[in-house]
């Protein structure tokens, strides 16, 4: 059974896609951040935003990974969106599993931390596709 033939421009529209998903992620999880911030240490009724801003792009990395089975992208870039949908889960469960368990809910930051970096790579790396050929 061969692999299904996708036309080039579609491969390059769903590269593009993928691309452009990564940028939004990235953007979402700094203005996430921001939010935090300013609920932190400014306005504490900004918790709210920050607990539902969350929901607007939790999905984004579950879709890359979709796409990149049609898009045919693979290794590490299909990888890392999966890795930061399963990192956005454990957000969740910094905050309403373990949120009772000492200093594990510390994790919560670090793990913010990770969904940039894993942003970033992503962007980095499928930022070429943007182009227009």
């Amino acid at each position: 059974m061969g692999s299904l033939k996708i036309p080039p421009m579609a491969l390059r529209t769903f590269r593009f896609i993928y691309a452009l998903s990564a940028i939004i992620l990235v953007t979402c999880i700094v203005l996430q951040v921001f939010i935090a911030g300013s609920a932190l240490f400014s306005n504490t009724s900004d918790w709210i935003i920050h607990t539902t801003f969350v929901s607007y792009f939790e999905f984004i990395p579950l879709g890359m990974f979709l796409l990149s089975f049609i898009g045919k992208i693979t290794g590490k870039l299909r990888w890392i969106s999966l890795g930061i949908y399963l990192l956005i889960l454990l957000q969740y469960m910094t905050i309403h599993v373990f949120s009772g368990m000492g200093s594990i809910i510390a994790l919560h930051p670090v793990v913010a931390l990770l969904l940039f970096w894993g942003g970033i790579y992503l962007v980095k790396n499928s930022s070429h596709w943007l182009s227009v050929k």
